[in-house]
């Protein structure tokens, strides 16, 4: 049969737990022996040591650059000739392109044009932001993307979808000037 608990276990059953946080005048409980392991792994600080192998990151370049705000500038301008080509297109349709919608020919002209225009605003927006954050250096990310989306931005004759294309090629070479 099995004998009741050895002494030592009597021992470590009656002895408090320690104590975590002490009330003034209060003693902390002994240290138990080192002969015991403990209850889980903990890591000594010596184990954190760097690795031989380690390399700091590469520093950032501190000097101001013109490639952002070129990149920003280039932006911009796609959205303002992407919004005076889209208010111009807007303002010469005439009525009679617009009374002319249900025929044949002319309806199927009408309605790409209103699907690109549309497609042409939403990428002015996005040429936009993406100018106002590449000027203020900030989402690196988010301008890439923007710059990717003014590519859609058409124009009066697809110059402002070029202009988005350089834009897009600073935006990339710029990415260690932006701080984020």
């Amino acid at each position: 049969m099995a004998s009741g608990p050895s002494e030592e276990e009597e021992k470590r059953r009656q002895s408090p737990p320690p104590v975590e946080f002490l009330k003034p005048g209060e003693t902390q409980a002994p240290a138990p022996p080192v002969s015991q392991s403990p209850a889980a792994w903990v890591p000594r600080p010596e184990e954190y040591q760097r690795p031989t192998t380690w390399s700091p990151p590469a520093a950032r370049p501190t000097g101001p650059s013109n490639l952002p705000r070129i990149a920003g500038v280039l932006l911009v301008i796609a959205a303002i000739l992407g919004m005076a080509s889209a208010v111009y297109s807007a303002l010469t349709t005439t009525v009679e392109q617009y009374a002319n919608f249900t025929q044949r020919n002319s309806a199927t002209v009408v309605a790409l044009n209103q699907i690109c225009g549309l497609l042409s605003i939403w990428s002015q927006a996005m040429a936009l932001l993406g100018g106002v954050m590449a000027l203020q250096r900030m989402n690196w990310k988010l301008t890439l993307v923007c710059a990717i989306l003014s590519l859609g931005t058409l124009g009066f004759y697809f110059e402002a979808s070029v202009l988005g294309l350089i834009a897009l090629f600073f935006t990339i070479r710029a990415r260690r000037f932006f701080l984020n």
